[in-house]
């Protein structure tokens, strides 16, 4: 294949990739609901107390299987080649610096906006963006930070906005092909990731000078602090592992891989001990593939399974003080591609 042949199946992956977040059924999630009825809970989830937080039935997960890619490592999304599984990758919730808010995205009318909801509970959501956006983060600088597609599927664009009032937002960068933003502990760097001609990287962006640098192949960035982050690649045998990544030394560290399963969307927990990601599972209810949550520590050991729901589980984030695990399922809609927000505690 010529490197315009690949440049073009590349773009046209992308495009079938955010066009998924915005289709409004889908009759290929049924395949992930058994059909007779299951509790919203499972025996071998006793102790999590597991708790839904939203029931707007908006909040749209990562519940769209994807076509097989025609290169792992040119793949932005989920892979496990060994369970012909493929999956969607983008960043849908998002906790506020103080713990006490989500940020998710919200599909109305084929259109992914940002809302914003109370953390505790169940509470009324305020729409913060009205665009066409994926792929979002909060960062500590009190703004959201998001991928916009209004201009088209091959044309997305990093974008931030104030979380709490006011609609002014600010452009990023340029290019066409930038999704999945996340702010540094200290506030100064943005990270996100830029599909290429040669796949997935992560890139740069200093506030403060406007610099930008190409810091690593991969995606889904998730800063341990100024210098050091996580991120997601594709291996050439088509799993998608979880890597420690030092870019100001050159160092890469593999922290979590399986032959059997694909792994996506760290989260690190607010001592930086933790990591929980979502990650390829079958169920031993429905025999099917689908996403559970997964934790491991930052050195690749006591790896768990925290999630066995046969629904997706997808989108792990940790509370502010570390106890809970917010994240998004379908479990409780069997009939729809649309999520709820839940809590769990984490008892690692």
């Amino acid at each position: 294949m010529s490197g315009s042949q690949e440049a073009t199946t590349r773009i046209t992956m992308k495009k079938f990739v955010c066009m998924s977040l915005f289709v409004a059924a889908i009759m290929a999630l049924y395949s992930f609901a058994p059909k007779d009825k299951i509790d919203e809970t499972i025996q071998e989830e006793v102790g999590l107390s597991l708790s839904k937080i939203s029931d707007d039935k908006l909040c749209k997960g990562h519940v769209y299987p994807l076509s097989r890619p025609s290169t792992w490592t040119g793949f932005l999304g989920g892979v496990s080649a060994k369970q012909k599984f493929y999956w969607s990758t983008f960043r849908l919730l998002a906790l506020s610096p103080d713990g006490n808010d989500l940020a998710y995205i919200s599909v109305k009318d084929k259109a992914g906006n940002v809302m914003i909801r109370r953390a505790a509970g169940m509470s009324t959501a305020t729409q913060r963006t009205f665009r066409s956006v994926m792929g979002v983060t909060w960062g500590c600088d009190d703004k959201l930070y998001f991928s916009d597609i209004s201009s088209g599927s091959y044309n997305s664009k990093i974008f931030a906005t104030n979380a709490r009032a006011g609609s002014v937002m600010q452009q990023m960068t340029n290019s066409g092909n930038d999704d999945d933003p996340v702010l540094s502990p200290d506030g100064k760097t943005l990270f996100f990731s830029r599909l290429e001609v040669g796949g997935p990287s992560i890139w740069s962006l200093n506030l403060e000078t406007g610099a930008l640098t190409s810091c690593a192949r991969g995606f889904g960035a998730c800063p341990i602090d100024n210098e050091r982050f996580l991120c997601v690649r594709n291996s050439q045998t088509g799993q998608s592992e979880i890597w420690l990544v030092d870019f100001n030394k050159g160092q890469e560290t593999l922290v979590l891989s399986d032959p059997e399963r694909g792994f996506t969307n760290p989260s690190l927990s607010p001592d930086g001990q933790w990591i929980v990601c979502e990650g390829s599972s079958k169920s031993s209810i429905s025999k099917k593939f689908n996403l559970d949550i997964f934790a491991v520590r930052i050195d690749g050991t006591r790896f768990t399974q925290l999630t066995y729901h046969p629904a997706m589980d997808c989108c792990p984030v940790f509370s502010k003080d570390g106890k809970n695990i917010y994240f998004l399922s379908n479990r409780s809609q069997r009939k729809s591609d649309y999520c709820d927000i839940w809590s769990m505690k984490f008892l690692l």
